[in-house]
Parts: C-alpha cells; sequence; structure tokens
C-alpha cells in the first residue's frame, strides 16, 4: 500500500515513509472502527482486517489524510491561491459501502408450506 500512495501522490523518496505508515496504520484502524459499528448493528461478525475489495477505500482515506496534514480540524484551506474544502469526515462517502458489506447474507432455511 506504501507504493500505491507513494506513486499516487508523486512521492520518489523515502523521507515521508515513516509518516505515510503511521497515517496508513491510523486510517485502517478507522476504516475498521466504523465497518465494525455497521456489523454490530448489522448483526454480523466483527471484521479483523480490511477486506480486499475495499482496499481502495484504505488507500484513497489515507490520501486524504496526507493532503490534509497541518489543515486537521479545517473544513477549507486556502494556499497561494488555490483553495480546498473537505468533507467533515474521511468516511463519510463511504459510510454506505461499509452498511452493505456488512448486511447479513441472506441463507435459505426451512420455509413452511401450508395447503389449502
Amino acid at each position: 500500500m506504501l507504493e500505491e500512495i507513494k506513486l499516487f501522490l508523486g512521492i520518489t523518496d523515502n523521507l515521508q515513509d515513516d509518516l505515510l505508515d503511521l497515517i496508513i496504520e491510523d486510517s485502517k484502524q478507522r476504516i475498521l472502527s466504523v465497518i465494525n459499528q455497521f456489523a454490530s448493528r448489522n448483526g454480523t461478525d466483527k471484521i479483523t482486517s480490511i477486506p480486499t475489495d475495499l482496499a481502495y477505500i484504505h488507500r484513497d482515506v489515507a490520501i486524504k489524510r496526507f493532503n490534509k496534514r497541518n489543515s486537521e480540524g479545517a473544513s477549507s484551506d486556502s494556499e497561494e491561491g488555490r483553495s480546498f474544502t473537505w468533507e467533515p469526515s474521511y468516511l463519510d462517502e463511504y459510510l454506505a459501502i461499509f452498511d452493505e458489506y456488512t448486511q447479513p447474507t441472506i441463507r435459505a432455511g426451512k420455509g413452511i408450506t401450508r395447503w389449502v
């Protein structure tokens, strides 16, 4: 994941690897926390690692967190004529995905047949 994020951000050296590793780990913990809130609400099992089909969310959140560093707590920022506005939470756009992912699977069971 580190190399993918560095490629996306255009980082070619190793000077920020420790910071990126911290952001990646912190993002993972935040994502798992939110997914497991949905799992608890939906009555499904707790998830201990981010599923591979949701890895893009992990990468996106880490990149958002990296881009917003030094502006934590702000909803917008302006620098050298460029203006940035952020959503209130890094995870807001993924909440529906987390909810859908943690829904119980429908299993066929014994039914009731009535003859009239």
